[in-house]
Order: structure tokens, then C-alpha cells, then sequence
């Protein structure tokens, strides 16, 4: 018996046209019945509304990763993707990113095959060694089995970032490779070590690749394991070495003094209170690096501390005894220095009776919610944003300056938004601030376009302009005609704000953080 449709879907999709070499779009109506997937609705098309539509799929399984295109901004096979379970009327299909189109929605794949070539996604052997039964311990097989089910879809390439540099070798290649260099059965280390050691730092650490992965293999993770075995060997190029050097030293990646960590909070009146010299302090704001020691970014700071003082909350400062958090550290491989960085904050806040953390960095919020020894303290951690779209609702805050005019695009910070869930607090504050037009970037929420400055590469940052990620995602904004890109997190504001620059668009486009437009809104 036939089964009826339950509703007519629109399907927008994105094709190309080699003759022309320039994408189009087709708009069709497709009946969706229970169970339909998107790979059905697309044969559907095919066979009863356009036939020269062309796309590329195999098993129909969710075994061969052939299938694979972007759906609705997200990179994923479409075998096994129920169009009802998108929960939405219109659906929007396009190419994979990062690999260069042929025709409709089929990408030339080779690139992706050539980069797992290079890194030899095979056991390596001595050479001459006589064959013999090699026995694993479980604990062994237990550790590489997890990285192991990848189909080589290629979604975590399409959503990566770091991709669009084609020196990267692109998310599965790297995870494969650490699959293989902690497999005892491999003896490829010194090679494998090779390979990877110039690009890998092009991982910014967004997750992106761990978010679309079918498999749900924690990529991003193994990425940094592969990195903290380069830290262990001492194969970092000389502008890692610096950063890490520089936290180590100094306590911060920017090889400040500490005695100067507070110097973003003159002016404030009445001046910040101290967890060191009253002695408790059950609230505390905790600031990162980058908005302690740089200017530019210290106005943000005072800004935050201005709009949560606005709200009414009484909170203090760990002041020079404030060190680096550690996530930047973290995800460029460091171990051993991330937990000294955090054992020193985690002492801080047991000392002083520490119950409460805002942060103004999500890099700061997400480490303090997820990582040892932070996590076990059992702290509230509260991004700033959080604090002040609560503030907003119950009415402690009421901005009544309109920004009139400005038309202000939010882009979503990764440690924020597709690391912690945090979409709609720092869009509730801006829908607040009177006069403000805001609109979505097409890449967006957890689709959304990392800046590229994570896991250090803010600071170790050497790729061309035109392969940055920062630079691919303020030209998405220019072509929105937006008038200010409002981001939550320090290091978007810093990547932003380069870009800004290299594209010399500063006199068109403005880099803000939420909490400095709602401070003039107030």
C-alpha cells in the first residue's frame, strides 16, 4: 500500500553549471511521506520533476560516505537524513565545501582521497621484519577503535574551517594519522610526525568536524592529542614554541608581566573589587589575556564590567593572581602546562571562597565547565552574555539610547556557540538595544564560520590572506552590507578586526563586541 504524503516540502538547491562555471538554483515541490530521506527526495526530483539533475550516491546505507552534501548549511550524508526530521518546510541543499564542483551537486573528491594518501592511512612496518601474529592488548585496541569507523564522506573537510587552505590536510587525515601512531602494530611514528608537523597548527579547534562526523568520532580531540605528541617530541616550529614559552614564563601566551593584568580596569568607578584584599569572594568576573593586557580589547572588559555593574551584581577580581585559563594551551597539545595554568586558578578559587564565575571569554567559560581540575570544583560558570539577557528579561537593565540605523550582523563565536549551546543570549541583548537591525550571516549558529583564531593560532597565524578563514568570513558580511559584526569573544574581535585591515574595510565595517553597543545603549 502506498503511503501518503504528510506534507509538500520546498527543496532549494544549489547547483553548478561547468558550462558556465557558475552555480544556480532550482526550486522544487516534493510530496514527503513518512520515513522519505533527503537522498529519496532528491531521486524523486529526478525521476518525476527534472532529470538532468545530477548528484553522486552509492550503498543507500550509511556506509559509504558517497552520498555526502551540505543540508541546510550542515555537512552530512543524506541517505539516512529523514527530510521530516528537519522540522522544516524548506530545505536547502548545496555542493560540498572545499572541494572543487563538476556538475549540480557533485564535487571532484580526489583532493580529499590525495590528502588521506599523504599520510599513508596503513599500518607501517619495518622493512624485512618476518611475519609473525602480533597480540594487542585491549586497553590498546580500546583507544584507536573509537577513530577507526570513518567512511571518508568528507563532511568534516566541508565544514572545516582550516580547509580552505589547501596545505591543511583537512580533519579525517590528521585523525586517521593519530589513529595509526597510537596503534602499537605501527612503527610510522618518525613519518607520521613529518607529515603533520607544519599544518596541523592550521587547526583553529572549533569542532565543526566532530559536530557533522556521522560516526560521531571526536575528531577535533584527536587533532590536539596529535598535537601534545609533537609538544612531548619537541617538534613545534619556533612561533608555537614562543606561545607556550610565554605562558609558561609569564602565566598569559602574550609574555606579559602579571603585575600589569589589571590595567584594563582603570577608570572603573567605583573601583574593582579584589578577591586578594577582602579575602572572599563569592562572585568573581574573570577576564582573559588578551582583554587584560591589550588595549583595544581592554575597552571590552571595562565594558562588560560596566553592564554587569548596570544589573546590579557585586562581583570581584582575582587581580595578578588571574593566570591564562589554559584552553589555548590545551589545544595546542601542552598538557603539563595547562594543568599547572589550572591548578593555579582552581587553588585561587577554593581560597577565596569562589562559588560564581563570569567570564568574558567563551574560550575561559567553556574550559571552567569541561575540563579538569575546573570541573570537579562544582563553580556556576556564566558566560557574560548569559548574565546580562537574563538581566534584560527580569527588566534590571532597560537600554533606552537607540543606535539608530546600524545594521549589525552577531557572528557566532565556536567556543560558544558549538562547543557550549550559547546561541540566544548574546541575540536577546542585541534585540534589546534599541535602533539596531539585526540580521543572520548565512553561515550561522551551529553552521556558523569560525574566525580562526583558536587553539593559538590568534597568535601563530602565517597563512595568506586570502586563506584565513577570518578574511572568507568578514567578505561573507561585506556582501550582507552590514554596518557591524558583533561577536562575544575576544579572539573573533582580534581575528575580525585583521581582517578588517587586510581587506582595508575599516572605514566600512566595524568589529564589536555585544557588550561595548549595549554600554552606549544604556
Amino acid at each position: 500500500m502506498a503511503v501518503s504524503a504528510v506534507r509538500t516540502v520546498k527543496f532549494i538547491i544549489r547547483r553548478y553549471d561547468p558550462g558556465r562555471k557558475a552555480f544556480f538554483t532550482s526550486t522544487y515541490e516534493v510530496p514527503v511521506r513518512k520515513g522519505m530521506t533527503v537522498l529519496d527526495a532528491l531521486l524523486y526530483i529526478k525521476e518525476n520533476l527534472d532529470e538532468t539533475l545530477t548528484f553522486r550516491y552509492s550503498c543507500r546505507m550509511g556506509i559509504c560516505g558517497s552520498c555526502a552534501l551540505r543540508v541546510n548549511g550542515k555537512s552530512t550524508p543524506i541517505c539516512n537524513l529523514q527530510v521530516l526530521d528537519l522540522g522544516t518546510d524548506t530545505v536547502l541543499i548545496e555542493p560540498l565545501a572545499n572541494l572543487p564542483p563538476i556538475r549540480d551537486l557533485v564535487v571532484d573528491v580526489r583532493p580529499f582521497f590525495e590528502r588521506f594518501k599523504t599520510v599513508r592511512p596503513y599500518l607501517l612496518r619495518p622493512p624485512g621484519e618476518p611475519e609473525e601474529e602480533f597480540r594487542q592488548e585491549p586497553e590498546v585496541f580500546k583507544r584507536y577503535w573509537p577513530l577507526s569507523p570513518c567512511t571518508s564522506c568528507a563532511s568534516c573537510l566541508s565544514a572545516c574551517p582550516a580547509s580552505i587552505d589547501d596545505a591543511f590536510l583537512g580533519p579525517s587525515a590528521l585523525m586517521t594519522n593519530y589513529r595509526f601512531i597510537i596503534d602499537t602494530r605501527d612503527a610510522g611514528l618518525e613519518e607520521r610526525l613529518k607529515v603533520v608537523r607544519d599544518t596541523i597548527w592550521l587547526c583553529t579547534a572549533c569542532s565543526s568536524c566532530t559536530l557533522v562526523c556521522p560516526k560521531e568520532i571526536d575528531i577535533a580531540n584527536a587533532i590536539v592529542e596529535e598535537k601534545s605528541v609533537l609538544v612531548e617530541q619537541g617538534r613545534i616550529a619556533r612561533r608555537i614554541a614562543d606561545v607556550l614559552e610565554n605562558a609558561m614564563t609569564y602565566h598569559n601566551p602574550l609574555g606579559r608581566l602579571q603585575v600589569k593584568r589589571l590595567e584594563w580596569a582603570e577608570g572603573l568607578e567605583p573601583p574593582l573589587k579584589l578577591a586578594p584584599e577582602v579575602g572572599k569572594a563569592d562572585r568573581l568576573l574573570f577576564v582573559c589575556c588578551l582583554q587584560a593586557f591589550e588595549a583595544r580589547h581592554q575597552e571590552v572588559a571595562r565594558a562588560v564590567a560596566r553592564t554587569l555593574r548596570a544589573s546590579g551584581l557585586d562581583f570581584a577580581s582575582l587581580g595578578p593572581e588571574e593566570w591564562c585559563c589554559g584552553d589555548h594551551v590545551l589545544r595546542m597539545g601542552e598538557k603539563g602546562l595547562f594543568e599547572e595554568l589550572a591548578e593555579h586558578n582552581a587553588s585561587a578559587f577554593e581560597k577565596y571562597g569562589v562559588s560564581e564565575v563570569i567570564t568574558v571569554s567563551p574560550h575561559c567559560y567553556y574550559v571552567f565547565k569541561n575540563e579538569e581540575p575546573y570541573r570537579q570544583l562544582g563553580l556556576t560558570v556564566l558566560h557574560y552574555t548569559e548574565v546580562l539577557a537574563e538581566a534584560i528579561s527580569s527588566g534590571k537593565i532597560r537600554p533606552s539610547k537607540a543606535l539608530e540605523g546600524l545594521k549589525v550582523a552577531f557572528h557566532d563565536p565556536c567556543f560558544l556557540g558549538k562547543r557550549s549551546g550559547i546561541y540566544e543570549a548574546p541575540r536577546q541583548v542585541l534585540e534589546a538595544i534599541p535602533g539596531i537591525e539585526l540580521v543572520e550571516l548565512g553561515r550561522n549558529k551551529e553552521n556558523s564560520f569560525c574566525c580562526g583564531g583558536g587553539a593559538g593560532r590568534v597568535w601563530t597565524e602565517e597563512a595568506e590572506p586570502e586563506k584565513r578563514p577570518s578574511v572568507n568570513r568578514l567578505r561573507e558580511a561585506l556582501e550582507l552590507g552590514v554596518d557591524v559584526i558583533a561577536t562575544a569573544c575576544p579572539f573573533c574581535t582580534c581575528m575580525l578586526e585583521d581582517a578588517a585591515k587586510v581587506l582595508d574595510v575599516e572605514e566600512k565595517i566595524a568589529i564589536k563586541d555585544v557588550a561595548e553597543l549595549l554600554a552606549q545603549a544604556l
